[in-house]
């Protein structure tokens, strides 16, 4: 899969769009890489050999019936010969990262690759002549000055064409609606591999495996070209160029120049919320403080890790040093503990803990959803939830008395 990055990189679009000489600065600032991304990384490499190793079971299977379809594998041993070499780097890849291969493959084969796949089989029973293409190169420099980028799969049937990116991240669901990386894959889809066809409507379809979940968007191929026109063209031009105002707002939250921006210090300053007078802050400054929070802990957060790799790195941070923090101490090795235990005539009790009872979550798992409820349903109970203050903007319904629902709280 690539791994060169352009200055203006589609999964960096809804932060350049809006500050736009964030891009030539981000670019400057050295690139972390952390587990995390090379998690990623191997994740999409695997789903990679997955599906390519899938189009080539199935282009075997046309030669001698056209109307033959590959239905996904069920079985670990038929994914692991399809994936071929390309799936046994992965594997090697993620013992050399201490991950396990094996829940990588499950997830990613079963809530990825499966979803895409069948999508595609799909799209043939609608369209003999669909196609699947894994790791599309997008053609972007039409819009985006020197841009360019893949999708993780592009799927082409009649007059759609499907683009799918794939999140392996559990932090944070994302919306494929009004997503402006997922625009910018569709709009490359579009002019590069789409061009060939009569394309009138666009989806894009974002899947977080290990979250299971999947949002989708759609547009028309109109409205898109019309968007890349009008929005997304003058913001690349201008962040290509170095040009424009900086603007602080929560696309800076991945960020890499964010711990030394100005603008976003100035957002999560509280001064501006405040005047002279009276001494003490009204309900609505308070109000106004509040929805700073999340940047303002965002910012702060941003500057310790700054700091502290600037200081672990060798670069004095003025009236600040590195010391070793409180840790807690372990028993790696339980079984040669509790061996000892044993040996020193002590009964089990003492030292060892009464078997629990596995997490809801754990027996959902065990007896399926619809078996943990028959069998232990009349045993839970859900406690009322800690009282929590949020903006009005919140989907869940507001308490209609909170003085009195929370009153265990606040007593």
């Amino acid at each position: 899969m690539p791994t060169a990055h352009a200055i203006l990189a589609p999964s960096g679009s809804s932060r350049w769009m809006k500050c736009t000489p964030s891009a030539r600065l981000a670019a400057q600032a050295p690139q972390k890489d952390t587990v995390f991304t090379r998690e990623g990384t191997i994740a999409h490499a695997m789903a990679e050999a997955l599906l390519n190793g899938a189009l080539k079971a199935q282009s075997y299977l046309r030669e001698y019936d056209p109307e033959k379809r590959l239905e996904w594998p069920e079985k670990r041993e038929h994914l692991v010969e399809m994936g071929g070499d390309a799936l046994t780097r992965c594997f090697n890849d993620c013992e050399g990262e201490d991950l396990d291969p094996e829940e990588m493959l499950s997830i990613v084969a079963e809530h990825y690759a499966r979803l895409v796949w069948e999508d595609y089989l799909d799209a043939l029973y609608r369209d003999p002549e669909a196609v699947l293409l894994v790791e599309a190169r997008l053609k972007l420099d039409e819009f985006i000055p020197e841009g360019f980028g893949s999708s993780d799969a592009v799927i082409i049937y009649g007059r759609t064409l499907c683009v799918y990116d794939l999140k392996y991240g559990k932090g944070v669901k994302v919306s494929a609606v009004d997503n402006t990386q997922m625009r910018c894959y569709a709009l490359g889809a579009l002019l590069g591999p789409g061009e060939l066809y009569d394309i009138a409507e666009v989806s894009m379809v974002i899947i977080q495996p290990r979250l299971q979940w999947v949002s989708n968007d759609i547009l028309t191929a109109d409205r898109l070209m019309d968007w890349a026109t009008d929005e997304l063209r003058p913001a690349a031009v201008a962040a290509y160029q170095g040009i424009g105002s900086f603007v602080a707002g929560e696309h800076c939250r991945f960020c890499p120049i964010a711990p030394r921006c100005k603008a976003l210090a100035l957002k999560a300053s509280v001064q501006e919320a405040l005047d002279k007078s009276p001494d003490l802050m009204t309900d609505e400054q308070i109000s106004e403080l509040l929805r700073k929070v999340g940047t303002l802990k965002s910012w702060i957060s941003n500057i310790e890790s700054y700091a502290l790799d600037l200081a672990l790195s060798g670069t004095p941070v003025p009236g600040f040093k590195v010391v070793e923090g409180r840790s807690l101490r372990t028993i790696p090795d339980q079984k040669a503990a509790i061996d000892a235990l044993a040996q020193a005539g002590l009964s089990e009790d003492s030292y060892l803990r009464p078997r629990e009872l596995k997490t809801i979550s754990d027996l959902e798992k065990l007896l399926t959803k619809k078996g943990f409820n028959t069998l232990l349903g009349q045993y839970v109970v859900k406690p009322q939830g800690k009282p929590t203050l949020v903006e009005d903007t919140d989907p869940r319904p507001a308490m209609t008395s909170a003085k009195d629902d929370f009153s265990e709280y606040t007593n």
